[in-house]
């Protein structure tokens, strides 16, 4: 898609930004994520932009954001476990793209940048991911940049009575 810029790392300046963003993106897909709008509206301000320095300043928290035209409208975030056995995974985490602009390439774009900012990292050799079975789309992205299907966790997640199940996900690289 045209004119559509990855950012790596946004400023924290821009919390409210990424704030907005990520609660459409459990207001549209709440099944996609583990936690409810509600839960993330309680949130304080300085949580959200220390969610953004977090991503800058260190190698335990990644951020890729799309902007088209100064709005944000797709994210990607990731986390590595301080936890000296499991520090060698990287877990992508909150893949979003705002509605108009899905089917144009803008998840892949992410992907691709979010992927190759991990590979900076030496000491991380697997990508891990979770995805509700149901999601087509996603799971073909996740395929497409080589994520295998490792294993179902069923009942994973409960929204509003109904239980989801999730494929483990992972690619090594």
């Amino acid at each position: 898609m045209e004119n559509i810029k990855i950012i790596d790392n946004l400023s924290p300046d821009r919390w409210e930004e990424y704030k907005n963003l990520r609660l459409e993106s459990l207001e549209d897909s709440p099944i996609a994520f583990g936690v409810t709008v509600e839960e993330d509206k309680t949130r304080k301000d300085a949580d959200w932009a220390e969610r953004l320095e977090k991503s800058i300043r260190g190698n335990s928290r990644f951020s890729v954001f799309a902007e088209h035209e100064g709005k944000l409208v797709g994210l990607i975030c990731a986390y590595v476990d301080p936890l000296v056995k499991i520090k060698h995974i990287a877990h992508i985490t909150s893949v979003y793209v705002s509605p108009e602009y899905r089917s144009k390439g803008v998840s892949s774009l992410m992907m691709e940048s979010m992927i190759n900012r991990i590979k900076n990292n030496k000491n991380i050799i697997r990508l891990e991911l979770m995805v509700v079975t149901t999601q087509e789309f996603a799971l073909a992205l996740y395929k497409k940049f080589g994520f295998e299907i490792v294993g179902t966790v069923h009942k994973e997640l409960c929204l509003d009575g109904v239980y989801y199940d999730e494929h483990i996900m992972e690619k090594f690289i």
